[in-house]
């Protein structure tokens, strides 16, 4: 199998563009915000599932995807190809989740849900499993609350401040960086590119991709 793997971007529900990112690599993961378990509201439909992503596109390859806040946490522990929190693997360390900061505007159940972050009690043991085990590579939705505040001062970020929004994921993953500089860590989130080597004071750094919505890199990382 190629070392070679396909990190794509928030998708939000644009399966058909998603489908062609993976069509063509034999592998690929996906850094949150796919869109599953959404629900719509109103109509004869009322509460019907969206669309979920192309099953069978994702299983004919090696195509997974973590989860974000935008993704029901229910409805992906269903789907086969869900890489489950805290999931460690050949070097890469998989955590997924996130704050809504626009919470007040969507609805419970539909388009929103109250566990879209892990609970305290879910980080913690991640953390420590995070220290014994020292990653190369981290894979999450979300990213240190020191490079969150590094983005949200240089790119004008759409949508409600993120800023402003309290993360217990940011400053679990925050602790996470501060005990160890993985070589790699790629995040989704925020909406926007961002590709630089952060060191928060210390010699050794740790280059940080931030992907935008349906952004994807080939990265060998095996």
């Amino acid at each position: 199998m190629s070392k070679m793997i396909r990190f794509t971007g928030d998708v939000h529900g644009l399966y058909e563009r998603y489908r062609k990112i993976i069509r063509d690599v034999p592998r690929s993961i996906q850094v949150g915000d796919m869109g599953v378990g959404f629900r719509r509201l109103g109509g004869a439909r009322h509460g019907a599932p969206e669309r979920n992503p192309p099953h069978y596109a994702m299983v004919r390859g090696d195509h997974r995807f973590i989860r974000g806040n935008h993704d029901n946490p229910e409805a992906c522990r269903k789907h086969s190809q869900w890489i489950p929190d805290g999931h460690f693997e050949d070097g890469m360390m998989f955590v997924g989740g996130a704050v809504s900061a626009d919470r007040a505007l969507r609805t419970e159940g539909y388009d929103w849900w109250p566990d879209e972050e892990l609970s305290p009690a879910e980080l913690k043991p991640l953390v420590n499993f995070y220290v014994m085990n020292r990653p190369r590579v981290m894979v999450t939705h979300d990213c240190p609350e020191e490079v969150a505040g590094i983005i949200l001062s240089r790119f004008p970020v759409p949508g409600p401040a993120k800023r402003e929004t309290l993360s217990r994921t940011r400053l679990a993953l925050q602790e996470m960086w501060a005990a160890h500089p993985p070589e790699l860590w790629i995040f989704g989130h925020y909406h926007v590119s961002f590709d630089h080597v952060l060191h928060s004071g210390r010699e050794t750094g740790t280059r940080f991709i931030c992907l935008a919505e349906l952004e994807y890199r080939d990265l060998d990382v095996l």
